[in-house]
């Protein structure tokens, strides 16, 4: 049975795991990230995390925050990871492991995995939204991912919510991953109380309790995602619409009202077709490693 290496590479942490076509994972490995990062540093701590996976490996699948360019291998920058620049991902990693190397934005390798082992695997397309540090997306249609120019498509989470808005990471002003992400929650409480929490997980306890600014700034980040989400349906017209990712842990706090707003303003005819839900949360790690078993049978 074939294995595939699936590297996710997220803001604090790399994670790396072999799997085989299955999806069962057989190994894996993990190393945190420091606060201060440089390219070289980077990637010398990327390749000694994968190095004791790569045996009986047909190939590597990376995610990453973007934006970069799938076509060279290159993250040319990212919003939550200051300090790497135009970073030759794949082009080390083959040299170093003389194994082919597919990189995509870790929102479309969150969309391929769930497309490929999630729970909405039995339909004809799928949208992924992943909602974590921020927030990302993915287009799946009949097992084939859509990537958009090098690999920068579906990009929702920096699509504008609220014009002339609170300051995004990626230096515009008002884009949906401002209201409602971890960093949103975060910098909006921050903003309304003067007090920075620790965690997604602090600010999920505030509402739980009935605090009244997280609550009022949890119902208004739902009502821009759902908005945003509303116009990807609009246009791209998906027969299930998925929520991965960390926040998803307390979708019960906003899962009902995000639901319930997107199907109230979409076309009837395209509602009596949407399946929409919570994913299975395959691991980002099998999400990269998914692009490796897909370019195998394409």
């Amino acid at each position: 049975m074939k294995q595939a290496i699936g590297v996710d590479i997220g803001g604090g942490s790399i994670r790396v795991s072999l799997f085989d076509e299955t999806g069962n994972e057989l190994k894996s490995n993990h190393t945190k990230t420091p606060e201060h990062l440089d390219n070289d540093s980077f990637l010398k701590l990327l390749v000694e995390t994968i190095r004791p996976l790569k045996d009986g490996s047909i190939g590597i699948g990376v995610g990453s925050p973007g934006p970069l360019n799938n076509d060279t291998g290159v993250m040319l920058n990212s919003a939550n990871m200051v300090g790497l620049s135009n970073l030759p991902i794949k082009s080390v990693l083959e040299k170093e492991f003389s194994l082919p190397v597919f990189y995509e934005n870790d929102a479309n390798c969150a969309a391929l995995g769930e497309a490929i082992f999630g729970n909405y695997k039995q339909y004809e397309s799928q949208l992924i939204l992943t909602l974590g540090t921020g927030i990302g997306g993915g287009f799946v249609k009949q097992g084939q991912l859509y990537t958009g120019y090098l690999g920068n498509g579906i990009e929702i989470g920096h699509t504008t919510a609220v014009l002339d808005g609170a300051l995004c990471g990626c230096g515009v002003r008002g884009c949906v991953e401002s209201y409602f992400s971890t960093k949103g929650f975060l910098n909006r409480y921050k903003e309304k109380t003067n007090t920075l929490l620790p965690h997604a997980e602090a600010f999920f306890e505030l509402v739980k309790a009935g605090n009244k600014d997280a609550k009022n700034i949890l119902d208004f980040g739902t009502k821009t995602l759902a908005h945003a989400v509303r116009n990807a349906v609009q246009l791209l017209n998906p027969e299930a619409v998925v929520f991965v990712g960390g926040i998803t842990k307390s979708y019960d706090l906003f899962g009902g009202p995000l639901e319930k707003e997107i199907r109230e303003t979409i076309f009837s005819v395209l509602n009596e077709r949407l399946k929409m839900g919570p994913g299975g949360n395959i691991s980002g790690t099998l999400g990269a490693a998914s692009l490796v078993f897909v370019k195998e049978k394409f």
